[in-house]
């Protein structure tokens, strides 16, 4: 038993505790990433994930607004294994388009051999929340227009790396 060593290449300085903050965090992430890299580490692990960035658009969505198109915003959600779920990130809400193209990218970590469930759903957000920023919009208050489900597995393995979902109008429970 004893230290665990990290396989830096500099002589196996302890990774964990204050050793890696006076070894300056020697190969490991910030943020919550960081934490859970620093977790896997200090007991000889590897993290077993890599990161992937979602681009997301939709094409031909229903208008939901009277006088012009819909006002869209889509949300990406992990299923849990309890059902519940947990928002991964939201886009940017694209003014007046049936075809949104979000520019704001949706960073995940892909865990290998783990089902990862996926929900994207797509919101009509209504005109008086436009100078709202999307981050603080109430779900509630804005119109579904659809939702769609896969496993992040299917995204990372296609040839493209590009998969098209139907929205189903209806949620799933």
């Amino acid at each position: 038993m004893g230290n665990c060593f990290s396989g830096d290449g500099r002589g196996g300085r302890p990774v964990g505790g204050a050793a890696a903050a006076a070894a300056g965090g020697v190969g490991l992430k910030s943020g919550a990433d960081g934490a859970v890299d620093l977790f896997l580490k200090s007991r000889c692990l590897r993290s077993p994930y890599t990161q992937i960035e979602l681009s997301l658009s939709a094409t031909d969505l229903c208008d939901q607004d009277v006088l012009s198109k819909s006002d869209s915003l889509a949300i990406v959600y992990a299923k849990q294994k309890d059902g519940k779920l947990e928002e991964l990130g939201r886009t940017e809400v694209i003014l007046n388009s049936a075809n949104p193209v979000w520019t704001q990218k949706i960073i995940i970590n892909y865990q290998f051999e783990v089902l990862q469930h996926l929900v994207f759903q797509v919101y009509d957000v209504e005109s008086v929340f436009h100078n709202v920023p999307a981050k603080m919009l109430k779900l509630e208050e804005q119109q579904l227009l659809g939702e769609a489900s896969t496993l992040l597995s299917e995204v990372a393995t296609t040839p493209t790396r590009s998969l098209t979902l139907n929205l189903d109008r209806e949620r799933k429970q």
